[in-house]
């Protein structure tokens, strides 16, 4: 059974859409990393499936901040998923990453973006128009153009 920190309910706006999410930031003293999970294609949650959890866990038990959130559509937040480009996904993330840097306990300049699958392209938009990420990390993406991978054969 876990110990370490655990995470809270948030929400956040990009805009005119609201997004809920989960935040865990560790109570160790001073202020520690953070990470904005960003999860990929279809209606992705907070978990993107069952893949977050245990990645969240991880770093929360090894300092850092984390903070994921449903896409638009999806659990708690608004707006339609189905609707947006990566352009306003990228702005989504972005709106997360600045509500995590706002956050007490964590400091500032020491977040970035982890994008999984779809999430990747959205990370690197996001980053594309920011001179203030220190570094983003994707998984499981980008071999190809998102047009390319969203053609069945």
């Amino acid at each position: 059974m876990p110990t370490g920190p655990r995470p809270c309910d948030v929400t956040f706006r990009n805009g005119e859409v609201t997004l809920a999410g989960s935040l865990t930031v560790p109570d160790r003293g001073g202020e520690a990393a953070g990470v904005v999970m960003v999860g990929g294609s279809g209606p992705s949650d907070r978990d993107n499936d069952i893949y977050f959890p245990p990645i969240r866990r991880h770093l929360a038990d090894a300092g850092v901040a984390v903070l994921s959130y449903d896409k638009r559509g999806v659990g708690g937040s608004s707006g339609d998923w189905r609707d947006a480009t990566i352009g306003d996904l990228a702005a989504d993330a972005a709106a997360a990453l600045d509500f995590l840097r706002a956050r007490p306990g964590v400091r500032a300049g020491a977040v970035g973006l982890f994008g999984h699958s779809e999430g990747g392209w959205v990370v690197l938009r996001a980053a594309a128009v920011r001179d203030d990420l220190p570094w983003v990390v994707t998984n499981g993406c980008p071999g190809t153009t998102p047009a390319v991978q969203d053609v069945t054969p």
